[in-house]
């Protein structure tokens, strides 16, 4: 239980969380799950659009947004694994996090204040709703 979730949306919010981690956050032996949440494509595209090239575009996102943030680890010589998945990106953070037993998830957040997030909602709000792990939020930007 020693292992961090750094969930992450390619933004500078989220490098800004993968550059925290590289100071010391990490214990010996552990390793860090980069993870990123690519929602579920709507049934009107996915209607008209083969399997291919849906699982195509899924991947391209993927990396798009994975390899900035394992390239701040990998500079630093964090250990890491990364990991893609689809669909309402709280709620897969969250069993993620419990799956590995993590002992935290860490994320990045814009801080758009109370009335923005309360209008729109936050994954970082519902991340920390949902968790039964400490989630540590990172403001500032990279």
């Amino acid at each position: 239980m020693s292992d961090i979730v750094l969930a992450t949306d390619g933004s500078s919010y989220s490098l800004a969380a993968a550059k925290f981690i590289t100071q010391g956050l990490l214990t010996e032996g552990a390793k860090v799950h980069v993870l990123h949440v690519s929602p579920v494509l709507p049934a009107h595209v996915t209607r008209f659009v083969d399997k291919a090239s849906i699982d195509g575009w899924y991947a391209e996102e993927a990396a798009r947004v994975l390899d900035p943030t394992t390239q701040v680890l990998r500079d630093a010589g964090v250990p890491f694994e990364s990991h893609a998945l689809v669909g309402f990106a709280p709620q897969q953070i969250v069993e993620y996090a419990k799956k590995i037993n993590a002992r935290m998830i860490v994320m990045g957040a814009q801080g758009r204040g109370m009335l923005m997030d309360a209008v729109i909602g936050s994954v970082a709000g519902r991340v920390l709703s949902l968790s039964a792990c400490p989630v540590l939020l990172v403001k500032s930007p990279a």
